[in-house]
Order: structure tokens, then sequence, then C-alpha cells
């Protein structure tokens, strides 16, 4: 490998140590694309706050301009010696991109097995081994007993959970030189030294999140570099044009010859902190997505595969490539299309009712690329169930439950109502600039450990937050309460465990009293289920026709006609019966009975339910 270097003064003669021509412009990119921004931010788990800087320290000996030589060397337009004085070498800060992130790949508290992601300049981070995330078993059987009650409902009524440009992960190599490129920031005459670079929206593999139930995956698709690739990139345009100039300056002022434009900003060069060409390519994504959906325990499970792609891809006639990608890796008969919906009148079945018919996953576009897209892929917008992605700043929670309307979003915006609204909050950080690089903006409202609990309440079609963890996942849990249910056979050995269940029999038999919690409830508190003695004294949760619910007293299970005894159906549903909960006249009710029960906590369904 070689090395680049420019020559400052007489006095001094700066080296920079950078690997190769183009990652010494990808260096230059981000010292310049970051140098617009200033903010003090928390850790990825923590919600960020901003703060903005009009300057860093003071110009001063340690900052030396470029020498005139290099200057005239460079060849430059007035327009561009514009730029000059606001840059400037550091003698005192010799740059590297060699050396490691250490393990800033793995968020505090996720427990998984260490892997290094390395790029092709042997610059590494420490990340999570893909899909060795481990969850808890009680969030495992939250996650899976509400994904059972989604699988159930008509798709325009299911709660999926989703991710935020769910392929720009730190497990994939984006952002891996995050790090890296914020100790050059100080290179910059008006960057605050303490400033702050994210450009990874999630850290844990695409198995890992759809371990952790995510069920909407987003992959970002462009085609660059001889390859459809998952990338954050493009349309910025004009909002970008000044850094682009100073991007151009610093690479004459290097002796690079490469001109980047705001259109292809992002795409190549990277706008990840990863070099174009190591980029994943969609093809490994959707096979990661495929081999997933292959494994034994996620037989009955159902993926939605967004492509947030662009109108290029048409202009580039690559539609016909992503079709074809596509349909190598997922047989046409898994694929639930358009044409299908069509042929059963257009009304969306339940993903049950999909899976039986041997689908396994469907896509939708971002874009419409019309007649060459529509066999295979769905256009977003209209097409499924009426598919919004209002901002979070536009929700109105409990116990009104929807998505505020200003004139953007026709209808009311009542959560499950037969609308799909999917909400993305980023966390993305470029000082001053935010996610979508608006000066002096944050990026909060963000969809986090504190605002998801109430959206998730709400039966919001598709929280998709970035920065996906267990804990974060844990947050969109309405159904069981962290530590239940409770199932003191599961740590055993098979003989072990027909051994301490005959004794729990017998000494209930015998004993005249329960010996453990073995029966579910829903809480009044916070409406969460979970598990209580048999033998407690409190009314059963029986539900109607329409979704109404009732509270019956006597034998548990016992509803009256016209009733059923049934757990909600999605977390609008649970939130209404503990609002009956809190308002039941007389002495306060803590909790009532719902079908489920220990050791298998499966659901039990009514015929009629079934």
């Amino acid at each position: 490998m070689g090395t680049s270097a420019f020559h400052g003064s007489d006095d001094v003669v700066p080296m920079l140590a950078l690997r190769t021509p183009f990652l010494s412009a990808l260096f230059v990119f981000f010292s310049v694309q970051v140098s617009v921004i200033s903010v003090n931010c928390a850790r990825w788990n923590q919600r960020r706050t901003s703060s903005i800087a009009a300057t860093s320290e003071p110009l001063s000996k340690l900052c030396i301009p470029f020498s005139q030589e290099a200057v005239a060397s460079a060849n430059l337009t007035k327009a561009e010696e514009s730029i000059l004085p606001e840059l400037c070498y550091r003698p005192d800060l010799a740059p590297s991109l060699s050396g490691t992130e250490g393990d800033r790949g793995i968020p505090i508290g996720v427990e998984c097995t260490p892997f290094q992601w390395c790029d092709s300049y042997d610059h590494c981070t420490t990340v999570c081994e893909r899909g060795s995330v481990v969850v808890n078993p009680s969030l495992q059987k939250a996650i899976a007993t509400q994904l059972e009650l989604s699988r159930r409902l008509p798709l325009c009524y299911a709660s999926l959970i989703g991710t935020h440009n769910s392929g720009i992960s730190l497990a994939d190599g984006y952002g891996n030189l995050d790090l890296t490129y914020q100790h050059y920031f100080r290179w910059i005459s008006w960057l605050a030294s303490d400033a702050y670079l994210q450009t990874n929206n999630q850290y844990l593999s695409l198995t890992d999140q759809m371990n952790l139930g995510v069920r909407i995956v987003e992959l970002d698709t462009h085609f660059f570099d001889g390859d459809l690739r998952i990338a954050h990139c493009g349309g910025f345009h004009s909002a970008l044009d000044r850094l682009v100039t100073a991007l151009n300056v610093l690479a004459k002022l290097l002796h690079h010859p490469i001109q980047w434009d705001s259109e292809t900003i992002g795409c190549q060069p990277s706008l990840s902190s990863i070099p174009a060409a190591e980029q994943r390519t969609l093809l490994t994504a959707m096979q990661e997505l495929a081999d997933w959906l292959a494994m034994p325990q996620n037989q009955q499970e159902f993926l939605i595969v967004f492509f947030d792609d662009q109108m290029d891809l048409a202009a580039w006639d690559m539609v016909p490539a992503l079709l074809n990608l596509t349909l190598s890796v997922f047989p046409l008969e898994t694929i639930f299309t358009p044409p299908e919906l069509l042929l059963i009148g257009g009304i969306w079945p339940s993903m049950d009712e999909l899976v039986a018919r041997g689908k396994r996953v469907m896509f939708v576009s971002g874009a419409d690329y019309g007649l060459a897209m529509n066999t295979v892929i769905f256009t977003k917008d209209g097409t499924v169930c009426g598919w919004r992605e209002p901002p979070l700043r536009h929700f109105v929670g409990e116990p009104i439950c929807s998505v505020e309307t200003n004139g953007t979003f026709p209808a009311d915006g009542a959560t499950l109502s037969g609308e799909l609204y999917r909400v993305t909050t980023c966390e993305l950080q470029y000082g001053p600039m935010n996610c979508d690089f608006v000066w002096g903006a944050t990026n909060e409202p963000l969809l986090d450990e504190v605002s998801l609990p109430e959206v998730t309440r709400c039966g919001l079609n598709s929280p998709s937050p970035d920065s996906l963890t267990p804990e974060r996942a844990a947050a969109m849990i309405w159904t069981w309460a962290d530590g239940h249910p409770y199932n003191p056979y599961v740590d055993l050995s098979q003989p072990a465990q027909l051994w301490t269940m005959l004794q729990d029999v017998l000494r209930s038999s015998f004993g005249g009293a329960d010996t453990k919690a073995e029966c579910g409830a829903i809480s009044t508190r916070d409406g969460r289920w979970r598990a209580l003695k048999c033998s407690r004294s409190i009314p059963t949760a029986c539900r109607g026709p329409a979704g109404e619910w009732q509270l019956a007293t006597g034998l548990r299970g016992s509803c009256l006609p016209g009733y059923s005894w049934q757990v909600p159906h999605h977390a609008k549903e649970n939130m209404q019966l503990q609002m009956l909960l809190k308002s039941k006249a007389g002495p306060p009710v803590e909790a009532a009975w719902l079908p489920t029960q220990g050791p298998d906590w499966n659901i039990t369904w009514p015929p009629s339910a079934a």
C-alpha cells in the first residue's frame, strides 16, 4: 500500500498516513461533511441531546494553513479559494486510519459473542457475531406471544416491530470509522473538538434484529460500483452543495482528482464511514433473510421487506436486476404478490393465512416503477393498507391513540383502524445538522425506551427505531411483564421435570392450596400479563364479538352468553381492558384472568376465535 502526503510551510512538513488515494479522499469527505457540525451526544442507548457550538478552540500556532505552494499547485478557482480560511492542519494531531474502534459495536448491556469486523485496511470494530445476541426467556416468550396475536389479524391491523434502515448496521461495517473521523474533526477550524459523529442506524445484524421480533425490515437499496448494494445515500442535493465544494477543494489540495456531487454522496464514497466497495450487497442481505426464514423454529414466520430505493434504479434500467435478484433468493411461490392480492378481491389476509398458502415474504418498494415491478413488488404509497409514515411528533397517546393530522396525512389517523402507520426516527448525528441534514435541528423526539411503551400500547402498526437492542425491544412489549410467565421446570432435565410436576400435583391435591403461580392474568396497574396463583379471587376477562370487554365473577374462565374468554387481540384492546379494570366500581380489582396457564403458557382460543 502506498502513502499520500502534502507539504505545509518550510518549518513543518506534515504527512498524512492515509493508505490509498481513495481512502484519503474519503477521509476528507467525512472531515468536511461533519465540519459543519457541533453536537454533544450521549451514547446510542440514551436519548441524545445536542449542543451547537459556533466555533471550536480558536486558531492558534497549532493550526497551520496550507502553504502557498500547495494552494498554487491545486489550481483553485476564486470560489474555491474562499474556502481555504476554514481549513487548517494540526501538526499536534497525527491522523491514522489504522487500529481498532474497540468494543464500541457492542451496545451497553448486550450479551453476545464478540466478533471483529475489519475493512480491507485492517481497521476493525468489535461487534456482535451474527445471531449471537442473548435474549432472555421472558422476553422471548413475550415476543412470541405478540407475534402469535399479530399473525392472526388481517395484515392491515397487525402490529409488527420494525427498524429504521435495518441494513445500515455496525455489525456489517457501517460506521466502522466513525471514531477515527471524530479524531480528525479538530483539523477543521470551525468544528468543536468534541463534535459527535454516528453514521450507523443499527448495531445488530439483521438476524439478531429478527430474533428480537422485527418483521418489517428496511433495506436501503442503491446501484453503484457495479452492483445493487445497501447504502444510506442519495437525495441530499443542494443542502450539501457548500460541503461538496469544500470537499473538492480538499481533494485538489491533496492532489486527488476525485469529484463528488450531492446526488452520489453517501453511495460512492460511503456516507457511513466504510469504503464504498465494502458496503454490503443486496444479495447477501436478502440471503440472510432467507436463511433466517428457513430455520426450523421460524417456519410460521412472515416477513415484510421494504426497499427504501429511488427512481434512479429506473433511470439506470436496474429494476429488472432488482426483480431477478429477488427471485434468485426467494422462489416466486413463497412471495405474496400484487396480482395475488387482486385475485382475493383486494382484501388483505392475515399472516397465518398467507403462511398456510406457502407465502413467507412480501416486498414493498418506496419508489413506484410501474409495470416493471408490480408483478412481484408492492408500491408503498396507497397500495399496502394505505401505508403512511407520519413523524413521531404527530403521535397522540392514550386514550386518543392517533397520528395527529396536519393536512399532510388524511383521515383522522386513529391507530389500528385499517391504515398501516410506520413511524421511524433517526439517531444519526452530523453536528448542528441532524439526520435530515437540517442545520440547528435535533433528531428528537425519538423512539426509545421512554417513548416506545406508550406508542406500543396504542397499537401503532410498526414503530421502527434506530439502535435496536434487547432493552429497546422490551420497551415494545405489551403482553408479559418482565420475568413472567413463570415456568418452574424450564431449567430441569426431562426426568426431573416429571418428578417435580408430580410433586406439585400431589401437594396441590392434598395440601388444598396452590404451590406456584401457574395462571395468567392482566394487571390493573400497568396492563401487563403476569403469572398468579390459580386460587386468587379475581374476575375473568370476557371479550365480546366487537372487541368490547366485560368482567365476569365466579368460576375462572366463565363468561356470560355472547362473550368468550379470550386474550386481547392487540395492544389497543389490551389497553381498553386495563381501562375497564381501573374504572370498575366498588373495591379495587387487582387483575383479571386470561386464558393462558403453565407450564407451556400457550393461549387457549375458543372455537369461534380459533
